[in-house]
């Protein structure tokens, strides 16, 4: 399911009173709202579609109101469907980092942990502590969601995920948000770029190529428009990735630099690229644990972060 959950107004549900709702009923629903089908919901469900659109009606009935638009090409939720979904995932988000934590209270060996971070923050800085945990504990069960900035911090928010990696220092009314440590910046270019002669690479230097970029819902991207702003700078970007490992890619084929967290260097040397750390001055890319506002974490899930923690 790719959409994401958001309460209306933000902030934390209210009690919805009276209406009886059950939590099979919520989860009906968030996949009918999502999936925007009654037959694929059902099929999502295990259920028969039948069994799914009674269960619907029967959630109208309670809730007094329709809550989707039903015609033979599509289903699209009404205005009261917008408002309680926000509410259901607040709901359900609570219920499966309850139910993950209280599975993994026995035995880590029976535990589950879901986590969720850009795929290069998974590949620079989860391995090495997730070898190190499943080695000690094979029978753990580690979910890893590779995401941008934007959609850790909604998997966090919705439950989906017990914790996360992302690029974040303000507060945020859903999370809390631990600072780990602050990520120098590299350029990275082609081993025959003008610049690979250069033992040292300044972000003026860097500043007049062609630049290979991340969309904006990636924190890298935001940290160096911020850096080139700050510095009174301005480059181009007619290239944009959704992932790292195309931007690089893009890098590798003469197309232009980009600029990277530290994470990512062992990963573009072994594609044969240049990296340079750029002079900090104050210009770094800060990582943060973030986790639910109102979540216990597991003891999996803290034996996780204990390992990446001794890792940084």
């Amino acid at each position: 399911m790719s959409r994401t959950c958001r309460l209306p107004g933000g902030g934390t549900p209210a009690i919805i009173g009276g209406m009886n709702l059950t939590i099979r009923e919520f989860r009906v629903f968030r996949a009918v709202y999502e999936l925007r089908s009654f037959s694929v919901a059902a099929q999502a469900m295990h259920m028969t579609q039948s069994a799914v659109s009674k269960l619907c009606q029967e959630m109208e009935t309670k809730v007094g109101s329709r809550l989707f638009e039903r015609s033979t090409r599509k289903v699209e939720p009404t205005l009261w469907g917008h408002h309680l979904y926000g509410y259901a995932c607040e709901i359900l988000g609570t219920m499966e980092v309850a139910e993950r934590t209280l599975r993994g209270l026995a035995s880590l060996d029976v535990g589950e942990i879901s986590v969720a971070a850009s795929p290069m923050m998974m590949h620079g800085l989860l391995i090495e502590p997730v070898r190190a945990l499943h080695s000690r504990h094979p029978g753990l069960r580690i979910e890893l969601h590779e995401r941008s900035t934007d959609a850790t911090i909604e998997h966090v928010v919705n439950g989906k995920a017990d914790f996360g990696l992302v690029s974040l220092t303000q507060s945020h009314p859903s999370l809390q948000v631990e600072p780990l440590y602050n990520e120098h910046m590299h350029a990275v270019f082609s081993a025959d770029h003008p610049l690979a002669g250069k033992r040292r690479v300044t972000w003026e230097q860097l500043a007049p190529y062609p630049h290979v970029s991340l969309h904006t819902d990636f924190g890298v991207r935001r940290t160096v428009d911020g850096v080139y702003q700050q510095k009174g700078l301005g480059y181009v970007s007619n290239l944009q990735s959704g992932t790292v490992l195309t931007a690089l890619g893009l890098v590798k084929a003469g197309l232009g630099v980009t600029v990277q967290p530290g994470y990512i260097v062992g990963f573009a040397n072994e594609l044969g690229l240049q990296t340079r750390k750029l002079p900090d001055a104050g210009y770094t890319h800060p990582i943060s644990l973030i986790r639910r506002w109102n979540a216990q974490l597991s003891p999996a899930a803290e034996a996780l972060v204990e390992a990446l923690k001794a890792r940084l």
